[in-house]
């Protein structure tokens, strides 16, 4: 004998007959929770293919430790998150706007171009480009902070630093 969910119980949303998801069962800030730490257990897992550094060439912290630090932040949040979400009803929530949608995919396209010409042409048309897409039409005002925050981050990073800034396949070919 099948047991069907009833609809008469104060707050039950399930109506009979029909099959529960995960949505109604689980809190969805414990769905998201769950999601997060299967992203950073996949990142984790990229962090292990990086290369150690001699002990002679290490000073503080290795190309692995500082993303793995992050991931144990961000592990500990998704926690919290799931456990304030216990014993809470679950919202409705507005649908995600496009503009979240476009905006990652910019930032896709940022790393394609970082991937192909290098950051220094990467950061001007990144920060021209996502200004556009979110609305600023002032063109010479959006050129002229782009340019001046991609010469900042260039002149501090490598100047200032001596940090280099991935030069890209292109950069690559021609220096």
């Amino acid at each position: 004998m099948s047991v069907s969910p009833r609809s008469d119980v104060p707050g039950d949303s399930v109506s009979p007959g029909r099959a529960t998801s995960l949505r109604d069962r689980f809190h969805s800030d414990g769905l998201i929770a769950l999601g997060i730490v299967a992203f950073c257990g996949v990142v984790y897992g990229v962090t292990l293919t990086l290369p150690d550094l001699p002990p002679m060439l290490s000073s503080g912290m290795g190309p692995a430790i500082f993303p793995r630090l992050l991931l144990g932040v961000m592990v500990v949040l998704a926690g919290v998150l799931a456990l304030l979400a216990r014993g809470k009803a679950d919202e409705e929530r507005e649908p995600i706007p496009a503009m979240v949608y476009w905006t990652a995919l910019a930032m896709v396209a940022f790393m394609g171009v970082l991937w192909l010409a290098g950051m220094a042409v990467a950061m001007v048309v990144g920060f021209i480009g996502i200004g556009a897409l979110w609305g600023e039409r002032r063109w010479g005002l959006l050129v002229g902070i782009g340019l001046v925050l991609s010469a900042a981050i260039y002149l501090m990073f490598v100047k200032g630093f001596g940090v280099p800034l991935p030069r890209g396949i292109i950069g690559d070919w021609l220096f």
